[in-house]
């Protein structure tokens, strides 16, 4: 019975640091910043999931696989442009928390490509 009791506990403990590990790479929504206008409330949110899935793409460019990698390219220039786009409507007081927003997500981004 102790057995099962340590075996439980340690599947338990590998779980929940796989969890964490998984929870920790992505974007939580809390950490999405909301703005005044729509369009870019719908930029944040593709912007976040495209980081989350560049850090993916990365790691299984390591394991040697590049084509998740090769389909976020045209993904990625399409957002640069958006950025440049949508810096315009935003209100004065939420510059500064939009760029803060889009340099979290390219650390990430750079972060992820450095570490192939």
């Amino acid at each position: 019975m102790r057995k099962w009791t340590s075996f439980s506990r340690t599947i338990g403990v590998g779980l929940f640091a796989l969890f964490a590990l998984t929870v920790a790479d992505r974007m939580l929504a809390e950490d999405i910043p909301t703005f005044s206008e729509p369009e870019v409330n719908t930029f944040v949110k593709s912007y976040a999931e495209f980081a989350d899935e560049y850090v993916v793409a990365c790691k299984a460019m390591k394991a040697g696989d590049s084509s998740k990698i090769q389909a976020l390219q045209s993904k990625s220039t399409e957002l640069e442009t958006d950025v440049a786009k949508l810096s315009g409507k935003l209100k004065p007081a939420e510059t500064d928390k939009f760029n803060a927003f889009v340099s979290s997500c390219a650390q990430k981004i750079s972060t992820a490509a450095q570490s192939q």
